[in-house]
Parts: C-alpha cells; structure tokens; sequence
C-alpha cells in the first residue's frame, strides 16, 4: 500500500472542489470487532426492505466492479443487504453527481461523491435525509463518537443536523504531517559533513553538493532542493506542502500551512502568508534560486516526473520534500535519503502541523430523501464502521490482502493475482478510501497491523520533531461546515485569494522582486476579500470550538 496515493484520495472532501463519554475498551480486544460486526449485521437482516438499496459512487480506473469485489461478496453474506451501484469513472464525476442533484434523479445513497459545500448548497431544498435521530439505532457508529466526541462536533452542520456519515482514518497524525526534508547522506559521507542543523548549513551542503561531481558520472548534472511543485495549489481542503516551501518560512517565526490559515494563542486566525516571516522566507528561497541550490524546474515538476528523474541510474538530487520517499526514489535508493531533523533559523525553526484533521470528510455517506428505506440503508452503512469490516472495506479483505496471525491481528498476507504491490491489491478487490468507515489509532496492534510504509514515515515524523511538537499543535479543519450563502460567497473570493498566493509566491522564488511588491501584494489581497473570506472561517471554526464543548 502506498500512502501517497492514499492520500491523494483523502483530500477529494475540500471545500472548493466544486469551483486522519471516554475511550471504550472495543477495539482492544482481537475477538471484539468480530462480535461487533456479528452484532451489527445480525441486526441488518432483521431489517425488511423492498429490494436492493441504490448507492453512487465515483470509481477508480484499478477497481473491479463492486459486486465482483470479495470485500462486496463477503459483507453481503453477513448483512444480508444486496446493493444495487451506480458506479462513476472518476474523472468528471462532480459534473455527473451535480446533474443528479440538479434534476433530482437521486439514489437512496451517495458515497464518496460529495462534500460538505455541495451537501450545504442543497439543504434548503431539502435533497437530504438529516440522520440525527437514526444514530442512536447504529451501534458501531455511536460507539466511534463515544470514544472520538469532538468528530460529532465536526460532522455537525450549522443548522444543528446531521447530513452524513464520516471516512475516519486516523494514522497516528499523517496527514497532519507537511512531509519530510530529507538529505542523501551518501553525499554528505563522501565530504565528511553531518546532518546540517541551521539553513545556513543546509545551504552550504546543498552548494557543495552542486559544484561537485558528487555521483561521479563527470557530468554537471547535480541538484540540491528537489519537490514536485507543479500542481501544489493553496486552499481550504488543499495539501501541498509535502511538495512545497510552507515549512521553510517557520524558519523566520511562522510557518504556512496549506490554507495560507494560521491560529494565533487567542485563537484568532490571520493569513500566514502575509506575514513578515513569510516575506523573509521569500527572500532567502530567492537567493538560494539565484545560486542553482533548488530545482530549476521546481514550478513544472509533478509527482511522475519528480519519480522519473530521481529513478534514473545516477543520483542526482542532494535534498527531496517528500511525503513517502520510497515512492519518490524507490525502495533501494530510498534508504540513502535520510530526514533532517527540524533546521534552525534567524527567527524560528522549520516545520508545522497542517490543517488536517484524521476525520477527512464528514458526508462520505450521504442519504437522500428518494430512501423509501433510510432504516435499511443506515444500517449497511452502520456495519462498516465495525473495526474488522472498516478495515476490510478501507485496506482489503481477510483471506486475500490479509490473514490473521495467531493473536487474532489482521496481518499482510503474501501478493496475489500477479499484483507488485498491496495498494494494488486493495485497490483491486475493496472501495478503499472516502467511505464510511473508522480506523482508530487504538486498532493497531489489536485489530490491524500498522502499515509497514506508514510506520516509515511515522518513524520519520518523530525523528525530524514532528510527533513532539507538532502534532498536537491547534489546527483549523479542513472540513468546517458553512450555509449556504457563505459557501457561495467563499467560492468566488477562493481563486482570487489563492491565486495571488500562489502566482507571486513562484514569481518570488524564481525572479526575485518581494521586496518592491510587498506593500502592493498585501493591498491587493486585501482587495480580494481576504479579510471577509478569513471572517467566514473564523466564524465556522468558533461554531465548531464550541460545539466541541
């Protein structure tokens, strides 16, 4: 399974795409998942209902037919409940799904379709059954919110009801993570340097490493600060910084995150990229530019071609921003590429949490009012957040991508089907992420391995400070609610506002010019509505503070 196209597919619930009582003891015990499932899916065939429930869903190109799927076959024998998809390719399922809305040819269900400002544009008409009063009869469910309160809080809307069921995947604060700055230390051995520990060492490394032959190959042909740039774009519900600058300006007193969104102690939020530090930070990524320290074509590099340049036989890049370096350089160069703990800087340090919180999308399970059996359709979707079959329906199913070992954990089982690796497999045979399901850190070890790829980069969040200082730092969630006027509004001041960012950021890095732009950049993005657009979400965010009480 590869993480970074995991989390491509958490990120599908931000809010502008349409312009991860106390703890309970389930979930500790190996045999208590299976009860759970037993208990919930006993209740589902007890449930009558007419005929097959209707569920959309948009598909990935990998996927099987869901009826085909073992995950389908297997939890259908339990439930008892047969499901009658609709299944979208992908690419172009918003214009699909908003043609159902629009015209009202609706399914009982939607899944991993929607998000929380396509649900809000139509609650005043009513296209959407508000669960609340369903969720004391789903006992896998109500046991999650039992033990993660604060996720009833998120999945609330502001008219106070409940509109869908949540994807959770909780990863032990992943996509919290901006990714990992890593140095090849062959490079550093080969010079007899340390890991650096201030940006002033970094970037003497990195001008070592690009005016020497450092791989041998007698060709000028080394690098120092490489990221895939290209399509890392600023937003709410946005995540880029695993493929750009935001954790340098921390160096200089304020990182930025995303969403350009920060907190400061009385829980204000201001714009992080129209600071001091942010212009400082500019400055110095100028002049390491200047100097051929980064990439220079840092802004036209995506993750294919990022993965086709340091694939190649020589290495040639001293310094990666990376999310998963095995996926970046693979996994026998990956080893030599190694996290730099957090660098020190003239006014701060390195590194951030982003404003993503583990529960990614609160409507990844939508029903609508066409549900002549809203009962029936609840309780499937009820089944999956048993912590065996979210694990089953999210990661794949016992007895192809899992066995059990002999303390009853879900452990990989061998490839299959000819498949190179388990993110195929999953993909293969499961509706992977965006459901309504619930992994939670309490899982692991108990009900499920912990991912052999994700406990790399989690031992690489604690070996750069991540885990220490970030990790429970305040944060802004990605998926606030707002009404329906305001979500409107926030759409047509959004590409204003992050497209300033965005386009001088670059123009900055590349060409210089900060300096003499500054007074008329903060100008114009005030001009933009960046003050109204942070009112909006300051709002939402005191909402959801206080219903987090």
């Amino acid at each position: 399974m590869k993480k970074l196209k995991t989390i491509s597919t958490l990120l599908v619930a931000g809010l502008m795409t349409t312009v991860f009582a106390g703890c309970t003891d389930s979930g500790n015990k190996g045999t208590e998942p299976t009860k759970a499932a037993n208990e919930s899916t006993e209740a589902s065939k007890d449930t009558k209902s007419s005929g097959p429930i209707k569920i959309v869903r948009s598909k990935d190109p990998r996927n099987l037919p869901v009826k085909d799927m073992i995950w389908y076959k297997e939890y259908t024998k339990v439930s008892g409940i047969n499901v009658d998809w609709t299944e979208i390719p992908g690419e172009g399922a918003n214009e699909k799904v908003n043609l159902m809305l629009s015209t009202g040819d609706l399914p009982d269900a939607f899944l991993g379709t929607l998000n929380t400002s396509m649900v809000m544009n139509y609650v005043d008409s009513k296209l959407f059954l508000p669960i609340d009063d369903y969720i004391k009869d789903m006992p896998n469910f109500s046991k999650v919110l039992a033990q993660r309160p604060d996720y009833k809080s998120m999945i609330t809307a502001p008219d106070g009801h409940i509109y869908g069921l949540p994807y959770i995947e909780e990863m032990n604060g992943l996509v919290a993570n901006h990714g990992i700055l890593t140095i090849y230390k062959p490079w550093l051995d080969k010079l007899g340097l340390p890991i650096p520990k201030t940006i002033d060492e970094y970037r003497d490394d990195l001008k070592k490493f690009v005016t020497n032959d450092m791989n041998g190959n007698g060709k000028k042909d080394e690098l120092g600060l490489v990221l895939a740039n290209k399509n890392a774009k600023s937003g709410i519900g946005s995540w880029r910084n695993a493929d750009d600058f935001g954790q340098f300006f921390g160096l200089w007193g304020q990182a930025d995150r995303s969403d350009s969104m920060a907190i400061d102690k009385s829980g204000k939020i201001f714009n992080s990229a129209a600071t001091d530090a942010y212009k400082q930070g500019i400055q110095y990524l100028h002049s390491m530019y200047q100097d051929g320290l980064i990439d220079p074509e840092f802004s036209i590099t995506d993750s294919p071609k990022l993965q086709a340049k340091l694939r190649n036989s020589d290495v040639i890049a001293g310094s990666v921003i990376n999310f998963s370096i095995v996926d970046v350089v693979g996994k026998d160069r990956a080893k030599d590429y190694v996290p730099i703990p957090y660098l020190k800087g003239p006014g701060g340090e390195y590194g951030d949490r982003d404003n993503f919180t583990e529960m990614h999308n609160p409507v990844a399970f939508v029903v609508t009012k066409n549900a002549k059996d809203p009962k029936t359709v609840l309780k499937w979707a009820d089944g999956l957040y048993a912590p065996e079959w979210s694990v089953q329906t999210n990661w794949g199913p016992l007895g192809y991508q899992y066995k059990k070992n002999d303390k009853g954990v879900m452990v990989f089982d061998t490839l299959k089907d000819g498949l190179e690796t388990y993110n195929d497999m999953r993909a293969r045979n499961t509706i992977q992420g965006n459901s309504p399901i619930a992994i939670l850190r309490e899982y692991y070890d108990k009900v499920v391995e912990y991912p052999q790829d994700a406990q790399n980069l989690y031992d690489a969040m604690k070996t750069v400070g991540f885990v220490d200082k970030h990790l429970n730092d305040p944060y802004i969630s990605q998926n606030l609610f707002y009404d329906t006027k305001t979500t409107q509004r926030m759409s047509q001041l959004s590409p204003q506002i992050y497209g300033l960012i965005d386009n001088n950021k670059t123009k900055w890095i590349m060409d210089g010019g900060v300096e003499k732009d500054w007074d008329g950049y903060t100008k114009e993005l005030e001009k933009a509505g960046m003050s109204e657009f942070i009112g909006y979400v300051q709002k939402a965010y005191d909402r959801f503070k206080q219903n987090a009480k």
